[in-house]
């Protein structure tokens, strides 16, 4: 889980503390067994294999993402486009690789500046391929998946280091499940193996749930992971691993005093780690009046989960348009509800609520890299804070 990227009106400031609720590569064929096998050799993109041209804001149409490294530069994605920026979002360039077709939902891994990796979905195939720059998108690898005879979609991509990362496909959905499959590489993207799957009307492997919805796969390292969604069962869903994806259990997460947790009523989101230590996990509790989203908190590599202080709607009776947060370190966060943000620098134990100079109803992401700085996707459109989210400016 993302994070995730001039007219200037005067804003309301409203602060008040909440007490309760703020190069060869090569590819590894794989489908549902475990053990990989090379099929297709991966290309080096050149420059003139990726669709360099500038952009400025204006001309950008559905953003969909954003995921800014620094004050400065930076990571989005756009109707199937990759774009990135050095500048703090004033100007953005298109380093899509070549062949890639527009209007694809992409998903994103940002690791630095310059390395990242991406995939681009692709309807009705039996292949997933995983594009890795190492120079900001001057130049492209990528690696072939084969999931036939599954169409696969990747949900989730997560590296931790250069070398390390996972990803999740989903193949299907239906009745409450969904068939997911988890791949792994070891070698920064070359070759994938897969590690556990669940598939409808087939053998379940290595304790990985068909029930359920997965929204995200996390590790915080090479053995320690996270897979977070929701269900119609009651209880809230979060199933972790202890030895890099391979075999899966069940956590056992306790609702705050007076929350409920009855089916489909709770839906847990990719944690965030600090350190192998300590982490986020954001939970939200859509089945409540008001919604309210909570921040679990571990201090011991995930072993344990204490919930924080809830983030709640601000009236029972407005419209739930769902809560979007940016966690920018062990101790502050941004969170909004669609009408207000709210800012915790203590660790999520108290929040400040702040109502910005616009309005929030159509947000679709906050991206923060300091407790001033900030990017907010607005229905498509990129806006930019400076002073902690009171006053924002189209950039």
């Amino acid at each position: 889980m993302h994070i995730k990227y001039y007219n200037l009106v005067s804003g309301i400031i409203l602060l008040m503390l909440m007490l309760t609720g703020c190069g060869n590569l090569q590819s590894s064929g794989v489908g549902n067994s475990q053990s990989s096998a090379p099929l297709s050799s991966n290309k080096a993109f050149s420059n003139n294999d990726t669709n360099t041209s500038k952009l400025s804001p204006r001309t950008l149409s559905n953003l969909a993402s954003i995921h800014m490294v620094n004050a400065m530069t930076g990571w989005a994605l756009s109707q199937g486009s990759l774009l990135r920026t050095v500048d703090g979002g004033v100007s953005w360039t298109n380093v899509t690789p070549n062949g890639v077709g527009s209007m694809r939902e992409g998903t994103l891994s940002v690791y630095d500046a310059q390395t990242i990796w991406v995939v681009f979905n692709k309807e009705l195939s039996t292949s997933i391929t995983v594009y890795r720059t190492t120079d900001g998108g001057q130049k492209w690898e990528r690696a072939e998946i084969k999931t036939t005879p599954y169409y696969g979609r990747v949900t989730s991509l997560d590296f931790i280091d250069l070398t390390h990362g996972w990803l999740l496909a989903s193949y299907d959905v239906s009745m409450g499940s969904e068939s997911v499959e988890v791949f792994q590489t070891n070698d920064g993207g070359a070759s994938w193996k897969s590690n556990a799957s669940a598939i409808i009307n087939e053998k379940v492997s290595k304790d990985l749930p068909l029930a359920g919805s997965k929204n995200g796969l996390v590790f915080s390292n090479q053995k320690n992971g996270w897979l977070t969604g929701f269900s119609h069962g009651d209880g809230i869903w979060l199933y972790s691993s202890s030895d890099g994806g391979r075999t899966w259990s069940q956590k056992t997460i306790i609702a705050p005093q007076g929350y409920h947790t009855d089916g489909g009523a709770v839906s847990t989101e990719p944690p965030h780690f600090f350190n192998q230590k300590e982490g986020v996990l954001p939970v939200e509790f859509r089945g409540q009046k008001p919604p309210a989203l909570v921040f679990y908190r571990t201090e011991d590599g995930g072993l344990s989960w204490t919930s924080t202080t809830p983030v709640q709607t601000a009236q029972e009776s407005q419209e739930y348009r769902g809560f979007h947060w940016s966690i920018i370190d062990a101790t502050h966060a941004s969170v909004s509800d669609g009408y207000q943000l709210y800012f915790t620098s203590d660790s999520s134990h108290s929040f400040v609520c702040i109502t910005p100079n616009i309005s929030l109803e159509k947000l679709q992401q906050l991206d923060f890299t300091s407790e001033k700085l900030g990017w907010a996707i607005i229905d498509g459109v990129l806006w930019k804070t400076i002073d902690g989210g009171h006053t924002w400016v189209q950039i």
